[in-house]
C-alpha cells in the first residue's frame, strides 16, 4: 500500500514539474563580444558577441545591462541601469536564428534616459550575457540560465 502510494505521488510530481525541468536549457558557454566595424567603413559600428552551441537551442536571448549616470552635472555615479534584450530570431544578417552569434547595432544601443522623448545613445561599460531558448507547446519554461560572468564591453 505504501509503495502505490509512493509511486502514485513521484508520478503525479514528475506530470506536475517535469515537463518544466526538463526543458530547461544550460547556460551558453565561451561567451566573447567586442566591438567590431561590420560595414567596412573603418568605424566600429557595432557589438558583436559569439558563444559556444548550446544543443536543443532554436534561438538566443542576448540581454545587455548598461549602468547610466542622469544626474546633471554628471557625478561619474550610475544610477540607472538600462536593459536592452535582442534576439538571434529578431536578425537581419540571413543567418539562422539557432546560429550562436549576434551583432548588434550601436546605433540600437539607446533609450530616452530622462523621459524627454528624446532618445539618448548610450556609453561606457555595457555587461552582455546569453541564454539559449528552446520555446514551443509543451516544452515548459524558457527561464533558463545565462552565461557568467558577464562579458563587459565598453561603447564609445
Amino acid at each position: 500500500m505504501k509503495r502505490t502510494i509512493l509511486i502514485s505521488f513521484l508520478a503525479v510530481m514528475l506530470l506536475m514539474f517535469g515537463t518544466t525541468a526538463m526543458a530547461q536549457l544550460p547556460a551558453p558557454t565561451g561567451l566573447v563580444c567586442s566591438l567590431a566595424d561590420t560595414d567596412a567603413n573603418t568605424v566600429n559600428d557595432s557589438v558583436c558577441c559569439n558563444w559556444d552551441d548550446v544543443s536543443g537551442a532554436a534561438k538566443y536571448s542576448v540581454d545587455i545591462e548598461i549602468p547610466v549616470d542622469t544626474t546633471d552635472p554628471k557625478d561619474g555615479i550610475a544610477d540607472m541601469v538600462v536593459e536592452l534584450s535582442f534576439g538571434t530570431s529578431d536578425r537581419t544578417d540571413g543567418r539562422l536564428m539557432a546560429d550562436s552569434d549576434l551583432c548588434i547595432a550601436l546605433t540600437d544601443l539607446a533609450y530616452d534616459i530622462n523621459s524627454d522623448g528624446l532618445i539618448e545613445q548610450l556609453s561606457g561599460d555595457a555587461d552582455i550575457k546569453v541564454k539559449a531558448l528552446d520555446p514551443g507547446k509543451g516544452k515548459g519554461s524558457q527561464n533558463n540560465p545565462f552565461s557568467y560572468p558577464p562579458v563587459t564591453v565598453t561603447l564609445p
